[in-house]
């Protein structure tokens, strides 16, 4: 079993951590604000992670929120142009609540329908890098790569980092706009939504000699059509590639202080396991817990250890 964590680079427990034998590589997560430049944070990183592997994590297509907002007073602006069939819904707090697009204005801008026996100061804000999804067929995302990401991997290339954690992969393009920046680029394309599953069945063996898969469940659990199909979109991502990456969704019970691990929590990994998946990514809100990152690691130990 290999381990991928996500580390904060000013964390001060990201050096204990990093000693764990099965821990491979840290996922860096470009959204994150600093006020250093990419490069001063990449240096930082490379600097931190001694012998194991960095991974920049580009948001790519991900939908994001770019400024602070209210709603349903004010437009949400997005980072990237769009077009859909209205009216429809915008997911957001990792898919546990939605609202109604009324209209798109100007291609970025979402005007929000005020729900139906709303009270009359109803009001929800959004935080600038918010992310929100929109599960609906009819959705066109017009770009691929960030401005933001772009300016990563300029400061990755400066820094000789090549590894990438590409965002809602759905084409051969996707990947192919990355290698125009960086011709050694080494990719993990992260698998979140049916149109990204259509490419691994159908184009992904033309790449897949210098791309490795992940099967992010964050956002893909959210795009699915019907929430059972993540098994069979987990048993396609391991089929394609043996050496993917089962990511998001793992062990969020050790969030919670001085409660033993779910049940659903350990079936997970033995499941993950059993389909084949070898290779594991802890996520952004375990591992920003260091004793929730701990106790996780600990626990994937132990699976590895007992369960055959």
């Amino acid at each position: 079993m290999s381990i991928y964590v996500t580390i904060h680079p000013f964390a001060d427990y990201l050096d204990s951590v990093l000693r764990h034998p099965k821990i491979v590589g840290l996922r860096f997560n470009s959204a994150i604000p600093f006020s250093q430049s990419p490069q001063e944070i990449i240096e930082i990183l490379k600097k931190n992670t001694k012998d194991k592997e960095l991974w920049i994590d580009l948001k790519c297509r991900e939908l994001r929120i770019t400024e602070n907002v209210k709603v349903p007073k004010e437009l949400i602006p997005l980072n990237h142009e769009i077009e859909v069939k209205l009216p429809t819904a915008m997911y957001f707090n990792e898919g546990e609540r939605y609202l109604i697009i009324e209209e798109i204005i100007d291609g970025n801008k979402i005007k929000i329908k005020t729900p139906k026996k709303a009270p009359e100061d109803f009001e929800i804000r959004f935080g600038k890098g918010a992310s929100i999804n929109i599960p609906d067929n009819s959705l066109k995302i017009y770009g691929y790569l960030t401005e933001n990401d772009m300016k990563y991997i300029e400061a990755s290339k400066e820094c000789d980092v090549h590894n990438y954690m590409i965002s809602f992969v759905e084409q051969l393009s996707d990947i192919k706009e990355v290698l125009e920046l960086d011709p050694e680029a080494k990719m993990v394309a992260k698998i979140e939504t049916e149109k990204g599953l259509e490419f691994i069945k159908f184009r992904y063996s033309i790449v897949k000699d210098r791309v490795k898969l992940m099967a992010a469940r964050g956002d893909l659990y959210i795009e699915i059509d019907r929430p059972h199909e993540i098994l069979n979109a987990m048993k396609l991502i391991i089929e394609k590639d043996p050496e993917a990456i089962l990511a998001s969704r793992i062990l969020l019970s050790t969030l919670k202080p001085k409660t033993i691990p779910s049940c659903s929590d350990m079936s997970d990994i033995g499941f993950g396991i059993k389909l084949g998946y070898k290779n594991f990514m802890i996520g952004d809100h375990v591992c920003e817990n260091e004793n929730a990152l701990k106790s996780a690691l600990g626990i994937l130990d132990q699976i590895l250890k007992d369960f055959s």
